[in-house]
């Protein structure tokens, strides 16, 4: 699937996210851009109960910190490079060398890289 790239404000994001998926967040849906994998906050939730992952500051990662941000394969072990990683989704992250493909201005002016929306439930 080919994945434009947009930009667009962070209210216009979450109203977008709202009108697909409805107000809760945990439910939005993103796709990874590299494979196609449709991840929403449910999933990096569970996977975050399985494979529980710390932030810089010693914190723990919590599923809004990596939704539409990474590809949930990087939570799953994509990156563990002791294994042949053969699971759901892959390494990707819309920060990393290739940023986005969608950036998202924040209110206080700075930006930040984001997977795109994955279409509507039951939409072909």
């Amino acid at each position: 699937m080919t994945t434009t790239a947009r930009t667009l404000t962070q209210a216009e994001l979450i109203a977008e996210a709202t009108d697909l998926f409805g107000t809760d967040p945990i439910k939005w849906a993103f796709r990874c851009p590299s494979c196609d994998d449709i991840a929403t906050g449910e999933d990096f939730r569970q996977a975050l109960t399985d494979k529980p992952r710390k932030n810089r500051e010693g914190g723990d990662v919590i599923a809004s910190d990596l939704v539409g941000r990474e590809c949930i394969g990087r939570t799953l072990g994509a990156l563990d490079k002791r294994i042949t990683y053969s699971g759901r989704g892959c390494d990707w992250a819309a920060y990393g060398l290739f940023g986005g493909p969608w950036t998202i201005t924040l209110p206080d002016g700075r930006s930040m890289h984001a997977f795109p929306l994955a279409p509507r439930p039951g939409a072909v």
